[in-house]
């Protein structure tokens, strides 16, 4: 329509607006955040719903302007809810590194079923890591959502490539 999509699927379904002001959602919406600027849609938890994820590589982070974030919206019976979201930045316990001004990190997100077990994990890239360098973090999944235990971090180098400005992870194919 002329107001924009109109989001029906049938009788009875209406669109969902989502911002981090949404109930349930962990954060506040703030200039320059960039919530919403990469989405990636996949069943995490391996109930048979499609959970969202949500890069905001503009989040600040305890402070680091720009440092970057990723929430987990999770998908219920009724459709998205807040309920049981999620939030990670780099100084989230368990995940490799230091959440740094300008990093990024969310500034690309999948959620790809790696292991093949119906759950999907988040890959979540930080393209200005390390002065441009960029690097790669999965981070696993379970029946109760995604887990910073366990995460583990990827640059360039790390798989045999020229790691100095090489931006990994500017691009991550769905």
């Amino acid at each position: 329509g002329e107001d924009g999509p109109s989001g029906t699927e049938g009788p009875g379904t209406a669109p969902q607006w989502w911002s981090q002001n949404s109930p349930g959602v962990p954060g506040a919406g703030e200039l320059d955040d960039s919530w919403g600027n990469e989405l990636s849609v996949a069943d995490v938890d391996g109930d048979g719903r499609a959970d969202v994820a949500v890069g905001a590589p503009g989040e600040d982070a305890d402070g680091e302007a720009a440092a970057g974030a990723v929430s987990l919206l999770r998908g219920s019976q009724a459709g998205l809810t807040g309920t049981g979201s999620q939030y990670f930045d780099q100084n989230t316990p368990g995940i490799p590194g230091t959440a740094e001004a300008g990093d990024g990190w969310g500034a690309q997100v999948r959620l790809v079923d790696t292991a093949g077990d119906g759950r999907a994990e988040l890959v979540a890239a930080a393209p200005e890591e390390n002065a441009g360098d960029g690097a790669v973090w999965v981070l696993p999944a379970s029946g109760s959502g995604l887990l910073a235990d366990g995460s583990r971090s990827y640059g360039a180098a790390a798989l045999g490539g020229n790691a100095h400005g090489a931006h990994f992870g500017s691009v991550i194919d769905e």
